[in-house]
């Protein structure tokens, strides 16, 4: 009877031993976890406080067929990280932009965005100047919540329902907009295309067949491969219609092939296009061949920085030519620039810049900045930030407003 008594007394012991232990345990696990969250926040806020640097991307394609574009992309992207640090960063922190080049393809483009989120941790990203390599890689960045502000035209990827992702520059549809405008304006009635056959050149095409509407007729349209050089057969098929106008769409160094092309058959009349008319070597190329040349755009690089719009973009190109030795090649640049300095914004005014959902909660609020190529406005949350572009027309080699050419005839 004792023993059992005994055995009792021992059990019972051994019970509240583990129960205590259980106890301790779970009070050290607590003590451990606030510990962890407590060291967390401490090492954000001594990350803020010490002025650790903020990681942005920018891919673009620096390589391939559309290289001369990307190069300036970066050049522009650069040069505005380099004026936010000269000014003392975003609150105190430096800003680090790492480059990637998705080699002018929608493949490179996924694996540049991919080691741009997964490797490189960056908080943002400046999207590519090519539409179809946004539009590959913008579901990686949808995934992860992380901002991507393209430089591409193509009204295909604002207004489609994506959160993250948001337009640097001016959608296709409003420098198109500016151009059909200024055709109606010259009264033609009929227009002949010439367009290159990818997916930029058809949604491009699209883009311009609505905005002509039913009050200009389509009486020939012809595409080209990329890869083509002589169009001399679509040319004159398009020229046997008799058109009023033509429009070509593609790419600058195609523009300015198709342009001279056109000339060397004879046409005499106003030639319209894309944006793209409006990158500096166009003229290089196209040389006197390109007057007449009518394009709407949100802003062309000017022959020289006295030539700037606005003061944003006179104190850009003011450092441009300092940092580089010339003028922006192609108005690319601007879309770099303007792209990485909207990201700036929007880390300045988040409550956490180390946060992907607050930054993006503060690019939509982004209301009345100015930039280059007008001012933005994202509260919408549309992606698209700006709401009209200008047109304008080639005279004597020079880039001129279409509105004050028109009212000095």
């Amino acid at each position: 009877m004792i023993k059992k008594i005994t055995a009792l007394l021992l059990v019972t012991v051994m019970a509240l031993g583990l129960v205590s232990c259980a106890a301790t345990a779970s009070e050290t696990d607590a003590a451990s976890q606030a510990g962890t969250t407590a060291a967390s926040t401490a090492a954000e806020s001594t990350a803020a406080a010490s002025g650790a640097e903020i990681k942005i991307g920018l891919y673009g394609t620096i390589t391939g067929t559309n290289a001369l574009a990307g190069e300036m992309m970066e050049k522009g992207g650069q040069l505005a990280v380099k004026e936010i640090n000269d000014a003392g960063g975003i609150n105190g922190r430096p800003l680090k932009l790492i480059v990637y080049d998705d080699k002018s393809s929608p493949e490179g483009a996924v694996k540049a965005v991919t080691r741009l989120v997964d490797v490189d941790k960056v908080i943002a990203m400046v999207g590519s100047n090519s539409s179809p390599n946004i539009l590959a890689s913008v579901q990686i960045t949808e995934d992860a919540h992380i901002i991507q502000v393209g430089g591409g035209t193509s009204p295909a990827y604002t207004n489609a329902g994506y959160k993250y992702l948001f337009r640097g520059t001016a959608n296709g549809k409003l420098p198109n907009k500016a151009c059909v405008d200024a055709m109606k304006t010259m009264e033609a009635k009929t227009v002949g295309i010439l367009s290159v056959a990818t997916e930029y050149g058809k949604s491009t095409v699209d883009s311009f067949k609505t905005l002509l509407g039913s009050d200009i007729e389509v009486v020939a349209e012809e595409v080209y491969q990329s890869t083509d050089t002589d169009y001399t057969g679509q040319v004159t098929k398009i020229l046997n219609a008799k058109p009023d106008a033509v429009l070509i769409i593609g790419m600058t160094s195609e523009l300015a092939l198709a342009v001279k092309q056109f000339r060397r058959s004879g046409y005499e009349g106003y030639i319209y296009g894309p944006e793209a008319m409006g990158v500096p070597d166009l003229l290089n190329v196209a040389g006197s061949s390109a007057d007449n040349v009518i394009f709407g755009s949100g802003a062309v690089v000017p022959s020289s920085v006295e030539g700037a719009s606005n003061e944003v973009e006179r104190k850009m190109l003011e450092h441009f030519v300092a940092e580089y030795g010339s003028l922006p090649v192609s108005d690319v640049a601007y879309r770099g620039y303007d792209g990485v300095k909207l990201i700036a914004e929007a880390l300045s005014k988040s409550e956490n810049p180390d946060d992907s959902e607050a930054v993006r909660n503060a690019f939509v609020q982004i209301n009345g900045y100015p930039s280059i190529a007008g001012t933005y406005n994202f509260t919408d949350e549309s992606g698209d930030g700006l709401s009209e572009a200008r047109s304008y027309i080639i005279q004597g080699g020079k880039h001129i407003l279409f509105a004050d050419w028109f009212q000095s005839k």
